[in-house]
């Protein structure tokens, strides 16, 4: 490092463990005395550094054949932990969730969360902000950057070591003081960043947020070819604090009109077993025009004979001719996968059950209230 600050170099990725993590404080404080020496910034020690896809910068030392980097995308992640970080980047790829930037920052003796958010809220690549998260070294610093960066791109954070036993891990894992799950909870609240339980959530939410606009309502409508899962949807649904959109006079009597008589026209709208694109299509336009529905939650069940691939275009158009906020929901193998990703690169998030779904969408109408905070 006083070989990088002699010779003019003014950025440090020190991926490095043996510092603080181990208790070894004294060795961290000589990092810092030699950055701010020779007016460098750094990330690290004990992280990963960074991944960029648009740029192309890539100091994460693990090989591809092990950690697959994601595509180009929306998403960008912010995480303390560098393992954590590396099994998400792997999964994202895998899940075809296209990501911005990626930064594992480790001990932060320099760069911190606070820098990174602010640096990420105005980055035209990113559009939605996830954070891995084990302990503050400068609260207020976190708090006025977020309260300022949530107004204009969703933040979602996932706080590890809320336990005493997960405080203690944090301690020895990257050098964090933990800190009190409900003081980290209300100031989560406060500066407009919404709180998440695990890293599928932290996903889930950050991926519906980068793509999709934020809902003005909670009236929620369900069009599925399979009761069941319209069951399960209605009830995370209710459960989330949202409502089942109630249709009008007028789009009740296009969708008698249209659909066979086995389908009884009510919200979740069950097209029944033998729906095929055609019949998914003709609801949709129905529903697509109703000013009471804020969001469409469409459910495919691809094993059935009578829907194919076409139905991937026909969703896709209803998204981009309506504007109108549309998630998807399946389940299944190799053929619904395939599907799924092509809905997913048309920025329709696809989730495997109507509850993943349904808490996802909610973040999009939670989105609205800290957007519209004044």
């Amino acid at each position: 490092m006083e070989d990088c600050g002699r010779k003019g170099v003014k950025s440090l990725v020190i991926i490095t463990s043996g510092f603080s993590e181990v208790g070894d404080i004294a060795k961290e404080k000589e990092l810092e005395k030699i950055i701010k020496k020779h007016k460098m910034r750094a990330v690290g020690p004990n992280c990963l550094g960074v991944l960029d896809t648009y740029s192309g910068v890539d100091t994460i030392f693990n090989p591809q054949y092990k950690l697959n980097r994601p595509a180009k995308g929306s998403v960008s992640f912010v995480s303390q932990s560098g393992a954590l970080g590396a099994a998400v980047l792997d999964w994202a790829h895998s899940e075809f969730v296209g990501m911005s930037k990626f930064v594992s920052y480790g001990n932060g003796i320099d760069v911190r969360e606070a820098d990174l958010i602010d640096y990420l809220g105005n980055d035209e690549t990113t559009k939605s902000i996830a954070l891995y998260l084990e302990g503050l070294k400068d609260g207020r610093k976190f708090i006025e950057t977020c309260l300022r960066v949530s107004r204009k791109k969703p933040i979602v954070a996932l706080k590890a070591g809320k336990s005493e036993s997960g405080s203690k891990a944090a301690m020895s894992h990257t050098g964090s003081l933990a800190g009190s799950a409900n003081i980290f909870s209300g100031v989560f609240r406060q500066c407009g960043v919404i709180e998440v339980n695990d890293v599928d959530e932290l996903f889930d939410y950050s991926r519906i947020l980068a793509y999709q606009k934020p809902l003005a309502g909670n009236r929620i409508t369900v069009v599925t070819n399979g009761g069941g899962f319209g069951v399960l949807a209605a009830d995370a649904i209710e459960e989330c604090g949202m409502r089942l959109a109630t249709f009008s006079p007028e789009a009740e009597k296009l969708l008698r009109s249209t659909l066979p008589e086995r389908v009884n026209v009510r919200n979740p709208l069950d097209l029944v077993g033998d729906a095929d694109t055609k019949r998914y299509k003709d609801a949709l336009d129905i529903i697509s025009h109703e000013n009471n529905v804020d969001c469409i939650l469409v459910i495919l069940l691809m094993q059935v004979s009578t829907l194919g691939s076409d139905i991937i275009d026909a969703i896709t158009e209803i998204y981009k001719d309506r504007k109108k906020s549309v998630v998807a929901c399946s389940a299944g193998g190799n053929f619904t996968q395939l599907h799924m990703h092509a809905l997913e690169k048309e920025g329709i998030p696809v989730y495997p059950t109507p509850r993943k779904a349904v808490n996802a969408i909610k973040a999009l109408w939670q989105y609205n209230k800290i957007k519209n905070k004044t």
